[in-house]
């Protein structure tokens, strides 16, 4: 028995010393734990941002993807647009020129109405009493029948052949924006592509400016003494 207390007492320096060596090395690793903490941290915040990183890179590839993927369509669509656009054109031209024609032939049929009543109304002036109380003149009979025909009157015949007539009749230009747009923007290229093919009236020169003269000084003639010494 005194043996074994004498045996602990021997093993209570060593495990004391085992003890305070766990102590120092607990005290050494709690002094580390601020800057083990900042380390772990840091780490976590390099994963996320790798993390979020590749999923940006996959988003991005993702959308180029379908990016390219649209724009393979863009060849046919707009071949096929500029065919539309063409053809609405085209068919713009139609009726501009259709309308033309008909204003040009209606123009004629007034024109023959305007003889006719002209001719009419000469043969009446020369049929009148000359001692009516009021006569009228050739020059006045002409100016009374050309009034009643004219550009006026064709656009009324054109209205009464083709009632209610509108280029865009039917189109619902306003049911979509771009609609309004498009027409409006073929329109604009057509007015100029007819203004541009007018002939351009010639310009006469602007007349030179007026040759500055310096003014005529008069010349004062000294009076002398006629009289006789």
């Amino acid at each position: 028995m005194p043996d074994e207390r004498s045996h602990e007492l021997a093993q209570r320096p060593r495990k004391a010393e085992e003890a305070a060596s766990y102590m120092e090395r607990l005290e050494t690793l709690a002094s580390e734990a601020p800057t083990l903490r900042e380390q772990v941290s840091l780490l976590q915040r390099i994963e996320e941002r790798d993390n979020h990183r590749k999923e940006a890179i996959e988003n991005a590839r993702l959308a180029l993807d379908l990016a390219a993927e649209s724009q393979r369509q863009l060849p046919d669509l707009v071949a096929n647009a500029a065919n539309l656009v063409n053809q609405l054109a085209r068919t713009l031209r139609e009726v501009d020129t259709f309308r033309r024609e008909a204003t040009a032939a209606l123009s004629v049929v007034d024109r023959m109405d305007y003889e006719d009543e002209l001719d009419r109304a000469m043969e009446e002036h020369e049929e009148e009493d000359q001692d009516a109380p009021i006569q009228r003149d050739a020059q006045s009979i002409r100016m009374l029948v050309a009034s009643r025909h004219g550009s006026t009157r064709v656009r009324r015949m054109i209205d009464e052949l083709s009632p209610g007539f509108e280029v865009f009749a039917g189109c619902n230009l306003n049911a979509d924006p771009m609609r309004g747009e498009l027409t409006t923007l073929i329109m604009a290229k057509l007015a100029a592509e007819a203004e541009a093919s007018r002939p351009q009236p010639t310009r006469r020169p602007a007349p030179p400016p007026p040759q500055m003269t310096e003014p005529a000084v008069p010349v004062i003639q000294e009076s002398g003494d006629t009289s006789g010494d």
